[in-house]
């Protein structure tokens, strides 16, 4: 290994991994949890899974994966209605939420610490699985058995990496590599150096197993194929998107090339006033989205939405000839944003419109019906059908304050209910918003953009 490579790994390691007293105060809140949930009923165990149960949990992080096991025999309207009770009777006194999964579970804080309280069914095998979350033990019992102890370390360091570089985390605000992964990708290649190695040369769609027999078994395709060894059929990487695939690929060959400690810590980020901010701010043309959440409840639910919605006012503003130059969700503990950067505030007086090909009679008669003010045109480039007609030129906020409104009335739930609450930014309530700096900040770091690699 390259010297410079391994000190920085061992001052990383050093920083990243808790200490003895850290752990035992981790162990301390799940004992009393699990001392808890089994005295409200005899017919149900309770099981630690995710980092901490395998001792590779990064310092700092504060949450705690308890799994409840019922019977596989129990009806499903039971099975939820007993996990919500149990949950809500385990975390009685402290600060406490519903969360939606395939089925609800109850998250809350104790002791500083966030704890989930999953029900799943007790199976025997992967072929009577009821849920995905009841693979959970399965993995749990697999690492422990499989991971050596000098690969706590190197799980700790790809960890890091991906929360330093933002592709940890398979949720759906973030669709990148869960802890599952990382730690198999560990089991796979040995040690953290040897996994970004191989990284960086992966291309989209590439399959990696733990042994040739899972792959054979696993039919699955995406952008990285990574058979569960405890389920072969299922793909364990099926949540990591092209783009958070592409970004630990970027960060690999560039730490390869000029290792650093930021990759695993991320920029520092610099305090900045008000007053700078709006001068770094006047530059850009920006549709901001507030919603204030009133509990933690549902909150990745809430994410999952906001990202629908703006991926509609996107595409909205797409189609009616603005350049989107960068979108993104902005998750604030209670508060989520949803901010895009347009390139102009109005658009031209002018926009083309390409409508569908000359050989689709009956689309170009409702293409050119549909099209009222054409300035030039209909003329045929390639194929299709294209005309020029006056745009409406209206301001971007504007676009989004009808977007808010036709979807927070007409649209689906539950993002109808949600943006109810919504509130579009602009102006004097965006200068307002600049006062928090937190949001601040983040808004800063979005319309620059640029990741910890280059």
């Amino acid at each position: 290994m390259d010297g410079k490579i391994e000190k920085i790994i061992e001052r990383v390691s050093s920083k990243i991994t808790p200490n003895e007293e850290e752990k035992n105060k981790e162990l301390e809140v799940v004992r009393k949890m699990i001392k808890r949930i089994s005295g409200l009923r005899e017919d149900v165990k309770a099981l630690l899974c995710g980092s901490l149960a395998r001792d590779t949990h990064l310092k700092g992080e504060r949450d705690l994966d308890i799994f409840v096991l019922f019977n596989k025999h129990m009806p499903k309207e039971e099975f939820e209605k007993e996990g919500i009770k149990i949950g809500l009777e385990a975390l009685a006194g402290y600060e406490h939420w519903l969360e939606y999964s395939e089925h609800p579970y109850v998250k809350g804080i104790v002791d500083g610490y966030e704890v989930e309280i999953v029900p799943c069914y007790k199976v025997d095998a992967a072929c009577e699985l009821k849920s995905s979350v009841d693979r959970s033990p399965f993995h749990a019992k697999f690492l422990k058995r499989k991971l050596k102890p000098e690969q706590k370390k190197e799980a700790r360091l790809l960890k890091a990496f991906m929360k330093g570089v933002g592709c940890y985390g398979a949720d759906i605000s973030t669709e990148g590599f869960s802890g599952y992964l990382t730690e198999l990708l560990i089991l796979k290649y040995g040690d953290f150096i040897s996994c970004v190695k191989a990284a960086s040369n992966w291309r989209p769609g590439i399959k990696v197993a733990l042994e040739e027999r899972h792959s054979r078994k696993c039919k699955a395709i995406g952008n990285l194929v990574f058979p569960d060894p405890t389920d072969p059929k299922r793909n364990v990487a099926s949540a990591v998107s092209l783009e958070q695939f592409a970004r630990f690929v970027a960060a690999s060959k560039s730490f390869l090339k000029k290792p650093s400690e930021k990759f695993f810590f991320g920029q520092k980020k610099q305090k900045v006033s008000k007053a700078d901010a709006l001068r770094k701010l006047k530059k850009h043309n920006l549709v901001v989205v507030k919603i204030c959440l009133k509990s933690l409840e549902g909150h990745d639910t809430i994410l999952g939405q906001m990202k629908r919605f703006k991926n509609l006012v996107s595409g909205w503003l797409k189609r009616n000839g603005f350049m989107v130059l960068n979108e993104e969700i902005i998750n604030l503990e209670n508060t989520v944003y949803c901010a895009i950067e347009v390139e102009e505030k109005k658009l031209g007086k002018f926009k083309k419109i390409v409508g569908p090909p000359v050989f689709d009679e009956k689309n170009v008669a409702a293409f050119l019906k549909k099209h009222k003010k054409i300035v030039s045109g209909p003329r045929i480039e390639n194929d299709r059908v294209v005309i020029v007609e006056e745009a409406k030129g209206r301001i971007d906020y504007l676009v989004a304050k009808e977007v808010v409104d036709f979807l927070s009335k007409r649209g689906k739930e539950p993002l109808k209910s949600l943006l109810k609450s919504a509130k579009v930014l602009e102006g004097k309530t965006l200068i307002r918003e600049l006062e928090k700096s937190n949001f601040r900040e983040a808004l800063l770091e979005f319309v620059i953009g640029k990741e910890v690699f280059f």
